[in-house]
């Protein structure tokens, strides 16, 4: 069971990296926006895939985990943080794909993601 979780993860971790990287003007100006320091703007989509590769591998699994963990509880601390912002950006979490403004359902989505990578933890 702990594989299809890390699965579930690993897939939406794959899509928000390759969107970022296909949409990748795009996604730095979003990026900026939100107040991303460059050397972010590369190292998020690089580390979401290589998160991604390591949990479906099973290299390093409870590194991989917790390092998801701590790239998923950032990403739903600066959708908090953001979200109190009168004007409400683009959520920019699968690159320029994502043009709706972020939301409550940003959050949800990762709150769910963080509870499937603690279940695909406990259930190694």
């Amino acid at each position: 069971m702990s594989f299809v979780f890390a699965l579930i993860v690993a897939a939406v971790f794959v899509y928000a990296g390759v969107a970022k990287f296909a949409t990748f003007e795009n996604w730095t100006f979003q990026a900026r926006a939100l107040g991303a320091p460059d050397p972010f703007v590369v190292l998020v989509p690089l580390a979401e895939i290589a998160l991604a590769v390591l949990l479906v591998g099973g290299w390093w699994f409870d590194q991989a985990v917790a390092a998801s963990l701590i790239l998923l509880v950032a990403f739903t601390i600066l959708l908090l943080v953001r979200l109190r912002d009168p004007e409400r950006l683009p959520c920019s979490c699968f690159g320029a794909t994502s043009q709706r403004p972020m939301s409550w359902l940003d959050v949800a989505r990762n709150v769910i993601l963080i509870a499937v990578l603690i279940a695909a933890y406990l259930t190694k």
